[in-house]
């Protein structure tokens, strides 16, 4: 199986260190190709990238510099399921005319009963545009006859109206590569720097009026990992950066922008700058809560809340208003997260709130990079507001956040500010809030293992901003309800506080159920009502960082009444286990209370939001750990 991978790939390497134009010819297939039957870096997968090419130079439409990209890509079906990607769906900014998409050709290759590769080209026809919205369209079609054991190819051609904004080459995707090359033929007055995320060698080559090649072999597939943060961060890459043209004969032009032209050029915007100011009308319902505010933040909560509950969110996070703009938003009562962000900046400012519109970059949209003055790299505004030495992060498209909680997606990383005078970076976090949870259990159990109780659970922070979500959408008892070694029917809840985000989310639990038994022995796990689920780590590998988002405060105290007839048998043993870095904390004490009573505490504490892929090992080795001790039961002996 190695041999025909090698080959290939010596081939790609040879073929197109040298000359792009030397890959083998589209449209017709190798014997080794035809052959492969799995990857032998990526063992298991579904389909392969045989190789992958993108040749990307300038040309003159009229007086206008268009960036041609040619890209080209084949791939070979391993297992039925690979056949999926053979239908494609190409996204891009059309909005003015920015970018077009053409030349869309394809082959499919097949073995015939024959023994014989037989050849299918796609139609021309048989690729189909649609516009998506105001900014994007898509390009999509489908290779035909597409099945396990295929090999598929297609290649397209990507107009820009733009001189400086090559793409990123993304060497890593969804699936394995064998061989992937962008090659940059730019003219030689062009200076351009690169920057490249990466975690294997990938080879560069400027080869003079040939121009530069930048190519990365045998790419692992990049999949979700749990507790990843997005894949914008760790997807295997270069970004270039156009930064100065050099006109012969002429003086050299810097080329980019900096963090105060772009602030310049967001506030003169219409579709941002502009709709801060467009006299929204508050309701008589929000005028008549304002009447009753005797502080600012009493008059920011008022605000804040009524926005969140008036305006409904339609799913999209971006940084621009919609084209209709925030006022027709307003009168739809609907809009995207810019667009009521900016209604929440509006209404604030006409009560002498301080509010600014802040760019942030959600958590699975990467992080961004300060020494880079690009706006792309933010996906959504939401609203800074300062009163006296306090700032508040606000979001009004989450229904669930209070006023005093940074939103999840965005606590611990960075945002930059819009304003000519308060504007700049701003470092979000507030380590005095956390996922905090603290329950209290009471279980009466009688002699054939069932068993009734009573619980009280408290939320706080953005364990409260969590089960709230579960409350309001009626999925609260569903997420409390617990079976395995044992089952935990929820019988009544009654909640308190809902409406008070100053307080813990209250919640009074009834219950019952049954204990897993086994001969003379009844078996009760301590783990209850947190909802940890499974070990989340327990992969060999993992290729992003571990991001948790916040830190986690959980804790669990029980009481189980024993009935007459039974005596405890063993318990787990009390005791504390830290991390290295003392990091992550697990605390159980377990102790008997007279002849019919047993008591035991929980208490599971994450000090730190992030850990580097680096530190996988460590994590996996205490989870490990973890999970074993809280596999471990209360073991009960009928007498």
């Amino acid at each position: 199986m190695r041999k025909p991978t090698l080959l290939l790939l010596l081939l790609a390497i040879t073929v197109c260190s040298f000359a792009q134009k030397k890959l083998m010819k589209f449209g017709r297939i190798s014997d080794e190709e035809m052959a492969l039957k799995d990857c032998d870096f990526d063992p298991g997968a579904d389909i392969v990238c045989l190789f992958e090419e993108s040749n990307v130079q300038y040309n003159l439409n009229g007086n206008v510099p268009m960036l041609e990209t040619y890209i080209r890509k084949r791939f070979k079906v391993l297992k039925p399921a690979g056949a999926e990607s053979a239908n494609i769906k190409l996204t891009y900014y059309s909005k003015g005319g920015y970018a077009s998409i053409s030349g869309v050709e394809g082959y499919v290759y097949n073995m015939g009963p024959d023994g014989k590769v037989v050849s299918t080209k796609m139609k021309g026809n048989e690729a189909f545009r649609k516009k998506l919205d105001d900014e994007y369209s898509e390009m999509s079609f489908a290779l035909p006859g597409v099945k396990e054991g295929s090999v598929f190819e297609y290649k397209y051609k990507i107009f820009r109206k733009t001189i400086g904004g090559i793409a990123p080459w993304k060497f890593q995707h969804e699936y394995p590569t064998l061989y992937s090359c962008c090659h940059l033929l730019i003219p030689e007055y062009f200076d351009f720097t690169y920057t490249a995320v990466r975690r294997q060698e990938m080879e560069v080559k400027h080869d003079g009026l040939q121009g530069s090649y930048y190519t990365m072999s045998n790419i692992p597939s990049m999949h979700d990992e749990p507790y990843m943060a997005g894949t914008n961060d760790f997807m295997q890459r270069v970004d270039f950066h156009l930064t100065r043209i050099n006109p012969p004969g002429q003086p050299s032009i810097p080329i980019g922008t900096t963090w105060e032209n772009i602030t310049k050029d967001l506030l003169e915007n219409t579709y941002f700058g502009q709709q801060l100011g467009r006299n929204i009308k508050g309701t008589d319902s929000l005028n008549a809560a304002l009447s009753n505010c005797k502080t600012p933040l009493e008059k920011v909560t008022a605000i804040y809340e009524f926005v969140q509950q008036y305006m409904t969110w339609n799913g999209d996070n971006r940084v621009y208003a919609a084209d209709a703009g925030i006022k027709d938003c307003w009168n739809k009562k609907q809009g995207t997260a810019a667009d009521i962000n900016m209604i929440l900046i509006d209404l604030l400012r006409d009560n002498d709130i301080s509010a600014y519109p802040i760019l942030v970059s959600t958590r699975d949209n990467g992080s961004v990079h300060k020494t880079y003055p690009d706006i792309t790299q933010f996906n959504c505004t939401m609203a800074m507001v300062q009163l006296d030495s306090n700032s508040y992060i606000l979001n009004a498209a989450d229904k669930y956040n209070p006023v005093n909680l940074i939103p999840y997606d965005v606590q611990y990383t960075y945002g930059f500010v819009v304003d000519k005078k308060k504007g700049g970076w701003m470092t979000i976090f507030d380590n005095g809030k956390k996922d905090r949870s603290t329950i209290t259990v009471s279980l009466n159990l009688d002699k054939n293992g069932k068993f009734t109780g009573i619980g009280r659970a408290t939320y706080s922070d953005y364990a409260r901003n969590m089960r709230l979500a579960d409350y309001r959408k009626k999925q609260l008892k569903s997420e409390l309800d617990q079976t395995g070694d044992i089952t935990i029917n929820i019988d009544s809840l009654d909640v308190h506080n809902a409406d008070d985000w100053q307080k813990p989310l209250d919640v009074q639990i009834n219950y019952s159920g049954k204990a897993k038994q086994s001969g003379k022995y009844t078996l009760i796990p301590y783990d209850l009502f947190l909802g940890l689920g499974d070990n989340p780590f327990t992969a060999d590998k993992r290729q992003t960082n571990i991001n948790f988002g916040f830190l986690q405060d959980l804790q669990i105290t029980g009481y189980i009444n024993l009935p007459p007839g039974f005596d405890l048998e063993s318990m787990p043993k009390s005791m504390i286990m830290r991390m290295p870095d003392s990091s992550i904390l697990f605390k159980r004490i377990f102790q008997k209370s007279g002849k019919d009573q047993l008591a035991f505490q929980l208490k599971i504490q994450h000090l730190r939001p992030e850990y580097a892929a680096i530190e996988y090992p460590d994590i996996k080795a205490y989870y490990k750990k973890m999970y074993e001790l809280l596999s471990e039961r209360i073991v009960l002996k009928k007498m």
